[in-house]
């Protein structure tokens, strides 16, 4: 990370811009703050308890308290891409809705009838921006209006779903369970290390809880249902073989196959072969 540009509320960082060196992995956690991230350069792909998500140049996501694994990713062939992150502290949230709480920790809150273009939100994050180079322009109480702007706007935007359970995880906190998360990523490449570290649990933990929940050891079992996922793709779809490998979390297609011919008896192209001759 470099060229970081912050503005803080009570010492803390509320809003940050950043640039970052493409194509680096990185991992993190988001301790006891929500955030809504947005890319003005390049990608970012990041994978946490709710699975995997893409974010392009000029969208933004929500994210959740929790641990993640994600790699900034240009490719138009920059060597960075930049962000804006916006920082929502359950505490602060709390004391700015101290008086009303938002409709949807009430349980009052519906799908919009009309969904706010990504051009609001971009308006949104330029206007942001300067406040980037005249930090000392933006006070509390602007600090305040902007965050509550910027919930208000994404309430209303094709992400509300997520704003939403970022809301009441804020207001009625609740732990994903780890069979949930696991689910999410099951068909995701990381690696054991990784799927720990989103769980929020030491490997050799890890691998104790995964074998009583699911009563076999993770590499087992993801193998398996990655497998079992190909097999169904193979049969149910015209797409490459090297694309469904990839498509259900393998890495490259040689360990694929092999993999697939010692739990099915016979090569992808060939189950697909002699499943089409029945």
């Amino acid at each position: 990370m470099y060229d970081n540009k912050i503005i803080s509320f009570n010492g803390l960082p509320l809003f940050q811009r950043a640039k970052f060196t493409a194509n680096e992995i990185m991992q993190g956690e988001l301790k006891e703050f929500a955030c809504f991230f947005y890319m003005l350069e390049g990608s970012l792909i990041s994978y946490d308890n709710r699975g995997a998500h893409r974010i392009n140049k000029l969208d933004g996501i929500a994210k959740n308290c929790g641990r993640y694994v994600q790699q900034y990713v240009n490719e138009a062939g920059d060597n960075y891409c930049e962000a804006i992150a916006v920082y929502l502290y359950p505490e602060l949230l709390k004391k700015i809705y101290s008086d009303d709480y938002p409709k949807v920790v009430k349980g009052r809150t519906k799908k919009p009838n009309k969904y706010i273009a990504n051009e609001l939100v971009e308006r949104y994050m330029n206007g942001l921006a300067l406040y980037f180079e005249e930090s000392d322009v933006i006070d509390e109480e602007l600090s305040i209006l902007k965050i509550k702007e910027l919930i208000l706007i994404l309430l209303r935007s094709s992400i509300h779903k997520d704003v939403e359970r970022l809301l009441l995880d804020i207001f009625s906190p609740a732990e994903t369970a780890f069979k949930t998360i696991i689910e999410n990523n099951i068909f995701n490449p990381l690696s054991m290390p990784q799927l720990a570290y989103i769980s929020n649990m030491s490997l050799s933990t890890f691998k104790r809880t995964f074998k009583k929940v699911f009563n076999e050891t993770p590499a087992k079992y993801i193998k398996n249902r990655r497998l079992e996922a190909a097999a169904t793709q193979l049969l149910n779809s015209t797409s490459a073989i090297q694309h469904i490998a990839f498509d259900v979390g393998f890495q490259d297609v040689t360990t694929f196959t092999a993999c697939f011919t010692e739990k099915f008896g016979k090569s992808p192209s060939n189950y697909r072969l002699n499943q089409d001759r029945n």
